[in-house]
This record gives structure tokens, sequence and C-alpha cells, in this order.
């Protein structure tokens, strides 16, 4: 990890470790020791706790009593109960952005797209995982229901999470990665909601059961 920035310094320590963990710097079941993270960092221990704290909120951290912090080893009821809320949540976006998303919306996700395609070339799986994420985030913006974005950004790490595990199992084809999502923006556009909700809803299903997969080996 790199050392965190003096400058808004509690952010920086927050997002430096969320990096880390998300990248799979650290291992499923690993301790995070407070002392140690704070000498890597150059940093105190108290913005090692606080962004302790703030990722165990977000769910990719696990703070036990006497234990400490850990990285959380994800079960596979875990990941179905993740993929059945954002199945809910993704669902109710397409229905809402099919009404209510504007032009700038539809840039946003054609920027993603090319952030996609960009990532797939480049072969680096943290980014093609990031790349997913970015669309998704046009796409909840794009429904225009702030509740409804803010339940997506208490599990978007946890997603992450997964996504970057997906895709440490398994190549992301191009299928997968660029078609389908090439797919959703396409049928936002056309403003076709019972196939945008299907697509989205197959979409997501085709997502965890690649990763689903690894639990079953």
């Amino acid at each position: 990890m790199r050392t965190a920035s003096r400058m808004r310094l509690q952010d920086d320590v927050l997002a430096v470790l969320r990096d880390a963990i998300l990248g799979g710097q650290f291992a499923p079941g690993e301790r995070l020791s407070e002392v140690a993270l704070a000498d890597q960092l150059e940093v105190s221990r108290g913005p090692v706790r606080v962004a302790l704290a703030q990722l165990a909120h977000e769910g990719i951290v696990t703070i036990e009593p006497h234990k400490g912090a850990s990285v959380p080893l994800m079960s596979r009821e875990d990941v179905e109960e993740i993929y059945t809320l954002r199945l809910a949540l993704e669902t109710l976006a397409a229905r809402r952005a099919v009404h209510r998303s504007k032009a700038a919306d539809h840039e946003a996700l054609s920027a993603a797209m090319t952030v996609i395609r960009d990532a797939l070339a480049s072969g680096d799986r943290r980014a093609i995982a990031d790349a997913d994420l970015q669309f998704h985030d046009a796409f909840y913006q794009a429904a225009h229901h702030r509740r409804l974005h803010a339940s997506w950004r208490a599990i978007r790490s946890q997603v992450s999470l997964l996504l970057y595990s997906r895709n440490t199992v398994a190549v992301t084809t191009k299928e997968v990665i660029v078609d389908e999502h090439d797919h959703l923006a396409r049928l936002l556009r056309e403003r076709d909601e019972e196939s945008l909700v299907s697509a989205v809803t197959e979409h997501i299903k085709g997502s965890y059961e690649r990763l689903l997969e690894r639990y079953d080996r």
C-alpha cells in the first residue's frame, strides 16, 4: 500500500485501506492490525481505527470483540444475500430510469462503456471490476431516486469485492462485460421497461452464478 497523504488524512486512510482490500492485497480471513497498518501508512492508530469502522459498516471488514478487524470470509449465504438484495434494487432502478433518465444519464452510460472496453483491452482484472461498477453507478443515477442510490452505495463495496473475486476465478469475456452492459444501455435509451427489467435480471443472475461456481468446487 502507498502511504497516506497528510492532506485530508482521514479520507485518504479510508480510501487506501478500501482500495487494498478490494484489490486483494489482504486475503479473506486475514487479520488487520491497527498497529501494523498505522506503521505502514505512517499515521497514528486513530485514523486507521475510524477507517476500519467505516469499512465494517460497508461490509468489507469484520470487527469482533477481543479479536479485532479482519477481511471477511464470504460464504455462499453471503453471496446469495447480496445477489437477492442487488437484484431487487437494480430492477427498481431499471423501472425508474426508463421514465426518469435524461440525456446526461445516457451520456454517462456511454462514457462508462468506453471505460469498460478500455479495461477489457488492458486485461487488468481490477480495472474491469471498477469499470463494471462505474456503469452501474451511472445506471442507478439514471433512476433519480436518492434513497435507492443510497441503498446501492451501502452494498457497493461488497459487490466490488465479489466482482473482483469473480474476475480472479475466471477471466471475464467480452460477451459478459461489454455486450451485456451495452444491451442494458440500449434498452434504457429505447425506454423498453419490461425488456430492460428482464435483461437486468439475467445480467445479475449470470454474474452471481459464475461466482457461485467457486463454492461448488
